[in-house]
């Protein structure tokens, strides 16, 4: 694994995820949708329920411009070049960035517009990111370096992490003022400035490629392979649950368990330290086991920690089931990407990954706008935490199907 990570090309494709991993880090999961429900909008419950409601719309307009973007190759273009991806990651630095300028004096919507247009820009950075995978992995190890991108990623979430903790702590005395301004105001710059400073390097490496952009109709073709096809099935429930955890997290910790803002980002730094365990030790046994068994073994796993985690009271419970959820929910997104790499040819790949992304804003609309619905509905957030391990329920139920076609398959030809 080592000698891999000194291909340069791997390395920076790598400390792109290092980069780039601090927007959903801070700004989807561990910080920002806490502070807004906490702290803009009118009280946490609407708070919380106007987060689930905007990252929902964001979903649709991302699956809408995806859609878009593939249809349109059978008319006008029919190549994409590394610039278009530069100009969504631009998108989202200045998006992120202007989160500067909003409080509780304002309208509660408008944050919210940002949040939506970073959202959407980073679908589109992280399609450029997914794409490039075959191109910098050697053949076969897509699995190890998918693995390798992650756990990268996720350690790039915990230094940013640990560097908004210290700063927290460190302005604690001064009511969290830095220069007369709120520190919780200057996250979206900070997320913008990593951002740019690690994320830049591996566009540079694609500064003159160009990704053909296939027909949308040669997706039947790869879909007529049936492991794809139950695959992708499996991935509409399973990231769905993927989606809650990521958008809901900081609101269960603050106002299910009440986590202040530091205690939040503490322990969102052992959740990513547990990510990074999770991830390398999933990518040294991934030459014994393939892809689709590891996302199986995770997705059993988070389904088993989710539902505990609507009965416990307990805030040392609470810590130690979501550093098992840390663990497990690294590796099956790194082996959901590497089973679609290793799986399909070079040249169906911006295809695949581009309907991987709008499969993913699909359930982007549906887990977070239903946790809204029933958080709003009852006024009660811990109520919203049954949703997920419903989703990874029904996430099960393809991979059973396969494998009792694959039974019947090999009985048939014995």
């Amino acid at each position: 694994m080592i000698k891999i990570f000194k291909s340069k090309k791997v390395f920076s494709w790598c400390f792109f995820d290092f980069g780039i991993s601090s927007y959903p880090t801070l700004i989807l999961t561990f910080f920002y949708g806490a502070f807004y429900a906490k702290a803009i909008a009118k009280n946490h419950i609407i708070g919380t329920a106007y987060w689930g409601f905007s990252i929902s719309l964001a979903s649709i307009l991302s699956f809408l411009l995806l859609s878009f973007f593939l249809i349109q190759s059978r008319f006008y273009f029919k190549y994409i070049s590394t610039s278009f991806f530069k100009m969504f990651f631009y998108a989202l630095l200045a998006s992120v960035s202007a989160l500067f300028f909003f409080d509780s004096d304002n309208s509660a919507y408008f944050p919210l517009i940002f949040v939506i247009s970073s959202f959407i820009a980073f679908e589109f950075v992280n399609l450029f990111y997914n794409i490039s995978l075959q191109k910098v992995a050697p053949k076969s190890k897509e699995g190890i370096v998918s693995n390798l991108g992650w756990a990268t990623g996720y350690f790039g979430g915990l230094m940013a992490l640990m560097f908004v903790y210290f700063f927290i702590k460190y302005t604690e005395n001064s009511d969290y003022q830095f220069f007369n301004i709120s520190v919780f105001h200057l996250i979206g710059p900070f997320v913008a400035t990593w951002s740019f400073i690690f994320c830049l390097s591996h566009f540079k490496n694609y500064k003159s490629e160009r990704f053909a952009i296939p027909d949308i109709l040669k997706l039947r073709t790869s879909l007529k392979n049936q492991k794809i096809r139950f695959f992708l099935l499996s991935f509409f429930f399973l990231n769905n649950g993927v989606i809650c955890i990521f958008s809901f997290a900081s609101m269960f910790a603050a106002f299910i368990f009440g986590l202040s803002e530091s205690e939040i980002i503490f322990l969102g730094i052992f959740i990513n330290l547990s990510g990074i365990i999770g991830c390398l030790s999933f990518g040294f046994v991934e030459k014994k086991f393939d892809s689709m068994e590891i996302v199986k073994l995770c997705i059993g796993a988070l389904l088993i920690l989710t539902s505990i985690l609507f009965f416990i009271e307990s805030v040392t419970f609470f810590w130690l089931i979501a550093l098992a959820i840390g663990f497990f929910i690294g590796p099956i997104q790194a082996s959901s990407r590497a089973f679609l790499a290793e799986n399909l040819k070079e040249n169906d790949q911006l295809t695949i990954f581009s309907f991987y992304s709008i499969i993913g804003n699909i359930c982007a609309v549906l887990g977070p706008f239903v946790i809204g619905i029933v958080v709003d509905i009852n006024e009660s957030i811990r109520t919203g935490i049954l949703i997920i391990p419903l989703f990874f329920f029904l996430s099960l139920i393809p991979f059973l199907r396969l494998s009792m076609l694959e039974i019947s398959n090999s009985s048939k030809n014995h």
